[in-house]
């Protein structure tokens, strides 16, 4: 039986940032203006990249599928307006090495059309698994920065007992306000989103996190827990140390567990939710929209204009910044991401996808980019602010290397990459990039294992084929011989009788002349 604390406590590690949001909150949120042309990738998520269904000249609508999931792990993907399909190409993506993928690019035609929808009412009339199904064919992934698909959360639940379900609404990243601003605006559905999940799940007991600093966002949900709620949720307000809002920090401060070493919350009953994935839910199976659009902080010292915009996806970049009022004197460099966990953009020329949470305009304060790297003093500040307990000084040691067996022993995939360990070094050590590139190669090399041994083992088959096919030829060619000398002695029977007969009637023939 898992209990929710009557007061979070501390998850261990964790460092104090000044938050920074005032900066994109102080103004309304606002939707984003159409593009003329969108960019929308099908890989947006954790996983294989969804399949085209649409081809070069095809006219589609708002909302329309116009790409197929492909495997357990992968996402639909829908057009985010109307328009007509210019090009099925690869072009650049937002990610740190500034790699291509094939996108679905649509020429927009300003109208907005929405394809057919059939909203419902009452979500209980639909069972768990169809609200499942929905959640897939939506498109919805975690919108707190992985993208793992949302609905695969939820197969555990048809078959498991899921205890506790979480709404994290703890955005603890600084600059980041996004989920902040959803809050304010979309608390209702919230509140539903809620709801759905719950009911898909089939749990009993549901809990909103949230820092407890972020005074009108818990204002306006209390509100609304009062006046929608349907089910009881309760409302727990958690530390501001960052990272409060990593998955695992915030099981363990809600409810004093710790969810084991590379394992799941699902493994100890509970399943965690963002919240901006809980409205998209809300949004999938009440209003029938699949996941088109997000809210995104457009936000730091280089930016003119910091707010909260609602941007289709697909949006280029470079768009988006413009209607923020562009660039001014202080902009070095663009995030994607907040300054801790995010990435910087080789170019603001690509288009917005489903894990886009904030465009960050950074300035010379934010990154010591200019501050030369100095070697390890051996100081061990990184291992108390680590908020998974590792060592992070020796994962530096061995990710240098490379050395796969080491790192392990020192738990390498159970780093968050939440950035604290490098905020503190004082040799300015960039140490979640050393370790996201240790995991990289550990993974492209365990990858070219599996192929290694797939190949061999399709070789090993093929030989197996190919000797069995001649083990069939040598078992059948005596049978092959059989019927031959067969044929021949017929043959020969036949030819021996026909010379016979010709033999009597010679015979006959020289007596009857003699």
């Amino acid at each position: 039986m898992i209990t929710v604390l009557e007061k979070p406590i501390p998850f261990g590690g964790g460092i104090e940032l000044p938050p920074n949001k005032t900066l994109s909150l102080e103004q309304p949120l606002a939707k984003a203006k159409l593009p003329g042309l969108i960019k929308i990738p099908l890989r947006q998520h954790i996983g294989s990249p969804a399949k085209p269904i649409v081809k070069v000249g095809d006219t589609v609508l708002k909302g329309q599928l116009i790409a197929e999931a492909q495997g357990y792990i992968s996402a639909p993907v829908h057009a985010s307006t109307s328009g007509i399909v210019k090009e099925i190409a690869e072009h650049v993506m937002p990610n740190p090495s500034g790699a291509k993928s094939e996108c679905i690019v649509i020429e927009t035609d300003g109208k907005d059309v929405w394809v057919d929808r059939n909203p419902v009412d009452d979500y209980t009339s639909l069972s768990p698994v169809e609200v499942q199904q929905k959640i897939w064919q939506a498109g919805i992934v975690g919108l707190g920065g992985a993208g793992f698909p949302s609905a695969v959360k939820i197969i555990p639940g048809l078959t498991l007992d899921i205890e506790l379900l979480i709404l994290n609404a703890a955005e603890c990243e600084p600059y980041i306000s996004c989920d902040e601003s959803l809050i304010r605006n979309y608390a209702k559905d919230v509140v539903t989103g809620i709801e759905v999940l719950a009911h898909a799940l089939q749990v009993d007991e549901c809990v909103i996190a949230i820092e407890e600093n972020k005074t009108e966002a818990i204002e306006v949900l209390k509100e609304a827990l009062e006046h929608y709620a349907e089910i009881e949720i309760k409302l727990v307000l958690i530390s501001n140390l960052y990272p409060a809002g990593g998955e695992k920090q915030l099981i363990k401060s809600i409810t004093g567990i710790e969810v084991p070493a590379e394992g799941l919350p699902v493994d100890v009953g509970i399943v965690v939710y963002n919240v901006g994935t809980t409205v998209a839910v809300k949004k999938a199976i009440i209003d029938d929209e699949p996941l088109i659009s997000r809210i995104v902080t457009v936000t730091g010292p280089g930016i003119n204009q910091a707010c909260n915009l609602e941007v289709l996806f697909g949006t280029p970049i470079n768009e988006i910044i413009e209607q923020c009022g562009g660039y001014n004197e202080q902009f070095e460099y663009l995030i994607m991401g907040g300054p801790m966990m995010g990435f910087r953009l080789h170019s603001d020329q690509v288009p917005l996808i489903k894990t886009t949470n904030c465009l960050l305009a950074a300035g010379s304060e934010l990154h010591s980019s200019n501050i030369k790297e100095s070697p390890c003093i051996r100081c061990d500040e990184c291992a108390p602010v680590c908020p998974v307990n590792l060592q992070p000084q020796q994962l530096h040691w061995y990710a240098k290397e490379f050395n796969a067996d080491r790192l392990h022993d020192y738990s390498l995939f159970d780093c968050i990459e939440c950035g604290c360990c490098s905020y503190v070094c004082p040799s300015h050590i960039p140490l979640v990039d050393e370790f996201r590139r240790a995991k990289s190669h550990i993974w492209n090399k365990r990858r070219q294992q599996l192929e290694a041994v797939q190949n061999k083992k399709r070789y090993l088959q093929k030989q197996a084929r190919i000797e069995q096919q001649k083990q069939e030829k040598i078992n059948k060619r005596p049978a092959v011989i059989d019927e031959k000398a067969d044929a021949d002695l017929a043959l020969k029977k036949k030819q021996d009788a026909i010379a016979a007969a010709v033999n009597r009637v010679k015979q006959k023939r020289e007596e009857k002349d003699n």
